[in-house]
This record gives C-alpha cells, structure tokens and sequence, in this order.
C-alpha cells in the first residue's frame, strides 16, 4: 500500500515524512517551551521540522508551499534591529515590508507541580504589504511572531565544556581553529573540546531568535442581508463590498411579501401589479441606469 501521510518540504531541499492523520500543530506555549526556548540555548530540538529562513530575503509566497498556505508553515528566523543603537525591528522583507496589526498577546506555560503560570513568551501578528512604504498594497498573507518573555528570558544552569581559560568557545562551536600562516605555510591548531572539564554555568539565551508561522488569510464574502418573510417593505438591500459609486446599492423584490397570486393555476408564479412601479424606479428605468450614473440614486 502506498504511503498516504503527508510530506513536508522544506526551503533547503529536504523532505520530512509524517504518518497519515499525523499533522504538525504545536500550540503556542509548546512552540516557545520545546523549540523555541532550546534553541535560543543552542540545545537539540524535538525534530527539524522547523528550519531556518531569513524571512527578510523573502516575499511569503515564495516560502511557504501552496498545501501549507491555509494553516501556515512555522520558520527559525532572527530578528534584526532598523539601525545600529535602536530597538526597533527591521520589517523589511522581499518587496515589501510586514506591519504589525494589533496588540502583542503574552504566552504562558504552567510547569508540573507549580501553582501559578509564568509568562515565557509573547506573540504578534504582522501583515504583509506588497511594494513602498507609501504605495504599499496590504495582501492577505499574515504572521505569527513568537519570541521570548519573561522567564523565557532568565539565565538558565547548563553543563558546558570550558577551555583552558574557563572561558566557552566562541559560537558554541565543537573546537576552536586557530590559523597562523608562515612564509605562505598555513598551519591550523585545534583545541579539542573532548578533553576539557564539565562546569556548570549560568548561560543567558540568545534573545534574537523568533519562530514565524506565516499563512495565507481566507477571502470573507460580503455581509448579507437577509429580508424578513413578512414584511410590507417590498425590498431588501445587499452592500456591495467593493463597487464604485454609480453602482450604489442593489435592490431586489422580496416575493413572499408581494399580494396573493392572480392565477391559481400557476403555483409557482407571481404577478406584480405595474402601477407600483414608479417611474424612475430600477424596474423601469431599464436601461437608463448605463446612460445617468444618478438614476439609481434618484429612484432610492
């Protein structure tokens, strides 16, 4: 039997397979507590099924695969400040730029055997909008952004590897390369990290990691409004959700309040007596509505 679980690729190439009914749906406190968190420490992750992206190269849709749009895909990305000094973040990204759109929403997890939650994390929503600052189009792709707060933030104890000077290598790196060159001869020195002893250190998380899980909004239809079954008035109104303004409002007859029928015979017609037809009216007008862009305003 062929496997029918879904196959997640990935921006590098690579593809992950998932068992059938198995989908990737963390909740926000599980997205900051299991990757979020160990990797702002440079400790192994659950799985790789999230990777890392420099969303700011990137427009959304060049990312995100067309079956992962609707949900949403979650990426390993770090924040970049606007300028040297600020705290601002750079939103900048592909040809466009995201804005933010609400209020930040703070994530809190409840450890086991503690009486009170803590608040690790915070969570903003960010749009995307297509071209210039000024000329921007507002698209429907969107953006959760989860970064740490609170006791997120709080050196943690970890056993690390010191090197000689009890100082950790740079960049966490497995061992440290120094090269020297002599008389256009390289020589490289490596400090093996194997040999060194285990101490126990405070280690403060690198705070620039963020998780997004950019989707595609949904299309809303316009709002509807549905006429009453009894009712005098014979008409009813639908907004028109993008229109221009000869188009004004659309009228139609609300059947079910229009006098009984003339001919028996016919159970699935109606008559409207034309004197109720004003003139003017859409009904009559015809079409006049193509030659005056006023008429429909003048009839209502």
């Amino acid at each position: 039997m062929a496997n029918t679980g879904l196959s997640i690729p990935m921006v590098n190439g690579a593809t992950i397979h998932l068992l059938p009914g198995f989908r990737f749906r963390p909740t926000d406190d599980e997205l900051v507590i299991k990757y979020l968190y160990p990797r702002a420490f440079h400790v192994p992750l659950p799985c790789a099924i999230i990777t890392d992206v420099d969303i700011h190269q990137h427009n959304p849709w060049d990312i995100v695969p067309v079956a992962e749009r609707e949900k949403g895909k979650h990426f390993f990305t770090r924040k970049e400040v606007k300028y040297p000094g600020s705290r601002r973040s750079n939103r900048v990204a592909g040809n466009g730029f995201w804005r933010a759109a609400g209020s930040e929403v703070p994530i809190y997890y409840k450890p086991e055997g503690a009486a009170d939650d803590m608040l690790v994390g915070m969570r903003r929503t960010l749009v995307f909008h297509y071209g210039k600052s000024r000329s921007a189009e507002r698209t429907e792709w969107a953006m959760h952004e989860f970064q740490l707060a609170g006791a997120g933030l709080l050196p943690h104890p970890m056993m690390r590897r010191a090197t000689s000077n009890g100082s950790e290598p740079p960049c966490g790196c497995l061992e440290a390369t120094i090269a020297k060159k002599s008389d256009g001869l390289s020589a490289t020195l490596h400090a093996k990290r194997d040999s060194a002893p285990l101490m126990r250190i405070m280690v403060e998380p690198d705070s620039s990691w963020v998780i997004c899980c950019i989707y595609k909004k949904r299309q809303r239809a316009p709002p509807v409004v549905i006429p009453p079954v009894i009712c005098d008035v014979g008409e009813a109104i639908i907004p028109h959700a993008i229109g221009d303004a000869r188009e004004g409002q659309l009228h139609f007859i609300d059947f079910l309040g229009q006098p009984a029928r003339n001919d028996p015979s016919s159970p699935h017609s109606c008559t409207i007596d034309p004197s109720s037809l004003e003139e003017g009216s859409d009904e009559s007008a015809g079409d006049g509505e193509d030659k005056d862009g006023d008429g429909m305003n003048e009839a209502n």
